[in-house]
């Protein structure tokens, strides 16, 4: 063998196969030539990595093991595509093309300028959020509150994601032990027994308290107080009351007494939004008359108009808790359509008292924030009537409001924001809507929004 010529060798790692002819001649080659770069080993740098600023797309395809070792990042990185072999320089990361697809390995340290070049189109970028406004939480004067860290984390997020959206478990407090990061906690009651119980232990002390109600949608009233007073939901700053009345066992009466006591007491405020609509089916179905109605889109609405010299602008047209929440609270609040409609008679699942802890908190922490800033104002206006009582908003102690006083069953929303209509009477719900009552822009500035004037 070490006799015979090189262009007689049927094999040679710069030509490939080649089948000698007649005449001695290479230029029977069956195979391109490989790049030398192909057939070298180096060893392995730290371990793969998403590069920074893109993100790996079909991870399937880059070569692992022994394969990913043969790719040099002091040689350079090969794209291959049909039958042609490019090279290009890289020098922290290493990026491997075929047929199209790109995925790409970070070796040591941030890619450079000419590196985001070389890695193509064919990176993509993680989504980002529009505008993330301040990146500190609003006040509040409650002991409760979400730490910097986990609003800039959720300010920071994708727009959408999970960890995006406003939620009542990223706020924390004083606990029993003195711990300063106590969560809130939350009762999740099945029966008449386990309600009472809650209620008399944590709620019937408190002055303001969150409220709020799920049912089946589009539930007619013949099928009864389960379905159309399936879940209430009470919220004080440390802890949150899911009352499943849908879930009591048969032979519960579905009203326990401290809580009808409770919602009749006009001296313990309940917050909400559309809360009229709320206290009217529990009359209708459990035969509690509600006292202490408050609805936040009164406070919210002579807030943030006084804030801004325009007293005219001060009605009751209703301000959707999604977008007062945005508004005040600075992060978006998560109303997804497929938990809104979900089953509410059956046993909850995780999302779904998330969901419904979330709601009942949101009106608490924004009857704190809204009151703050009520206070601050200058001259201060007085809070608004209970609900059920039917006043105007006043803007002064001693001056008549300059708006009409009729109630407005229109529904301002928060960008995005779908209301699907709930097909019931209106004396069972007030807000029940129609598309042609929605207005899809809120109506002022907060942390996220410039300034709009109202319609």
């Amino acid at each position: 063998m070490s006799s015979r010529k090189a262009t007689h060798q049927l094999w040679d790692v710069s030509r490939g196969i080649v089948f000698a002819g007649g005449s001695g001649s290479s230029s029977g080659s069956v195979y391109p030539r490989l790049p030398p770069v192909r057939h070298q080993s180096v060893p392995a740098g730290p371990a793969a990595a998403a590069p920074k600023g893109g993100s790996a797309v079909m991870p399937s395809l880059l070569p692992t093991g022994n394969a990913l070792e043969q790719l040099s990042a002091g040689q350079g990185a090969v794209g291959v595509q049909g039958n042609v072999a490019t090279t290009w320089t890289v020098t922290h990361t290493t990026a491997v093309t075929v047929a199209g697809f790109c995925s790409t390995a970070a070796v040591d340290g941030d890619a450079t300028e000419n590196e985001d070049t070389a890695a193509g189109p064919n990176v993509a970028e993680a989504p980002k959020r529009k505008d993330m406004g301040p990146l500190s939480p609003p006040f509040t004067p409650l002991e409760f509150k979400i730490p910097e860290e986990t609003y800039r984390e959720a300010k920071q997020a994708a727009e959408g994601s999970p960890k995006s959206f406003w939620t009542y478990d990223m706020y924390r407090g004083p606990g029993k032990d003195g711990s300063p990061d106590a969560k809130v906690k939350v009762h999740y009651c099945t029966s008449m027994r386990t309600t009472e119980r809650v209620i008399q232990q944590y709620f019937m002390d408190e002055k303001i308290l969150g409220f709020d109600l799920e049912w089946m949608v589009n539930a007619p009233k013949s099928f009864g107080p389960r379905k159309n007073v399936s879940l209430i939901q009470l919220a004080s700053p440390s802890r949150i009351g899911l009352f499943h009345v849908a879930a009591y066992p048969r032979k519960d009466s579905l009203v326990a007494p401290s809580l009808k006591r409770l919602m009749e007491d006009s001296a313990i405020t309940k917050v909400g939004v559309c809360i009229k609509g709320d206290c009217t089916r529990l009359s209708a179905f459990l035969h509690i008359k509600t006292r202490g109605q408050f609805e936040l889109s009164h406070l919210y609405k002579l807030v943030k108009y006084s804030e801004i010299n325009m007293p005219g602008a001060i009605n009751k047209r209703t301000v959707s808790l999604a977008a007062q929440v945005e508004d005040c609270l600075g992060l978006p609040l998560f109303k997804g359509g497929d938990v809104r409609k979900s089953n509410w008679s059956q046993r909850l699942d995780m999302e779904q008292i998330r969901y419904s802890a979330s709601d009942a908190y949101a009106a608490l922490q924004l009857y704190a924030v809204l009151d703050h800033q009520r206070k601050n104002l200058n001259p201060v206006p007085p809070l608004p009537y209970h609900a059920e009582l039917n006043l105007p908003i006043r803007l002064t102690e001693d001056q008549p409001p300059t708006s009409s006083e009729e109630e407005d069953p229109d529904l301002v929303l928060a960008p995005g924001e779908n209301i699907t209509p709930v097909d019931c009477s209106a004396d069972l719900d007030p807000c029940g809507l129609s598309n042609s009552s929605i207005d899809s822009n809120p109506p002022l500035r907060g942390p996220n929004a410039s300034l709009r004037q109202p319609s």
